[in-house]
């Protein structure tokens, strides 16, 4: 994948605003970790790396209630919302620490029975290195389980803004703003993520006759979704800093506003549809 300036930057091109943590915390156990959720034992301690504001974390807590959830991010701004997330669903016990993967955990080798992520490696400069360091601290005996979004995204109707939407956000994530035709994003394996950590994780050392792959999709749909899902992308434009962030790759003014106005008219339209296919490894230690 491209790489940043430092091979270590740990700095969250999304940001931890509201209007973007508000998606990640309606995240569940039982939705994104569905396919790892029969393979836990109440005595399990699980890692989840990359935890944001904590939802799936402190759901994990439910299933291993003789074990231990502890959940990292590089970020004690995000951290301090998973606190208290796990203190609104009565989980106090769920852990939340800072660590950076890529720099090395704190924990010793087999801390952890499983060590989950959920739409993180993506974001992650290095992921192979970062899978290699979940594999030194799961036990043997346990896994190592990831999900995570593979691009392009799909829309429909594909409206010029949704286009320019993709455009800044493939700029924003992968530093690619080049494209003269949004709608012709680059398809290359180095801006996916879902179907290729299957290969991420062989590269690492895990034994590829070994991993159980799966996929599921992620699909907004219903007037209610499209509506919830709309009005959080047009906040992250208004008041969580997309806005300036695409500025700093080059945006207008005017595709600004017909970003935001093609949002509005995607959740109005009947037909819209928006979703992501999610590539999902379990690999055993």
């Amino acid at each position: 994948m491209p790489q940043p300036k430092s091979a270590y930057d740990s700095s969250y091109k999304q940001t931890y605003h509201r209007s973007v943590t508000a998606v990640h915390s309606a995240r569940t156990a039982e939705k994104e970790a569905a396919f790892v959720l029969p393979h836990l034992f109440p005595h399990y301690r699980i890692l989840d790396v990359g935890c944001g504001p904590g939802s799936i974390t402190t759901g994990f807590s439910k299933y291993v209630t003789a074990g231990s959830v502890t959940g990292i991010d590089f970020s004690e701004e995000v951290l301090e919302q998973a606190r208290s997330f796990a203190l609104s669903q009565g989980q106090p016990q769920t852990r939340f620490e800072v660590g950076n993967i890529l720099e090395g955990l704190k924990y010793p080798d087999a801390s952890f029975d499983v060590v989950f992520c959920n739409q993180t490696l993506i974001h992650i400069p290095d992921p192979v290195k970062a899978l290699r360091e979940m594999k030194r601290v799961c036990a043997p005996g346990g896994f190592v389980a990831c999900r995570e979004a593979d691009m392009p995204w799909k829309w429909h109707p594909y409206l010029p803004g949704l286009q320019l939407w993709d455009k800044y956000m493939y700029g924003l994530l992968f530093g690619m703003t080049d494209s003269p035709h949004p709608q012709n994003l680059p398809h290359g394996p180095e801006y996916r993520g879902g179907s290729l950590i299957h290969v991420w994780a062989r590269q690492a050392g895990f034994d590829p006759t070994k991993m159980k792959k799966g996929a599921d999709v992620e699909l907004y749909s219903s007037e209610q979704e499209r509506k919830w899902f709309g009005e959080s992308y047009i906040a992250r434009i208004e008041h969580g800093g997309a806005g300036d962030k695409f500025r700093k790759l080059d945006a207008n003014e005017e595709e600004l506003q017909t970003i935001l106005a093609d949002l509005r008219a995607w959740m109005n339209d009947v037909d819209g549809w928006f979703s992501i296919f999610h590539g999902e490894i379990i690999c055993p230690v």
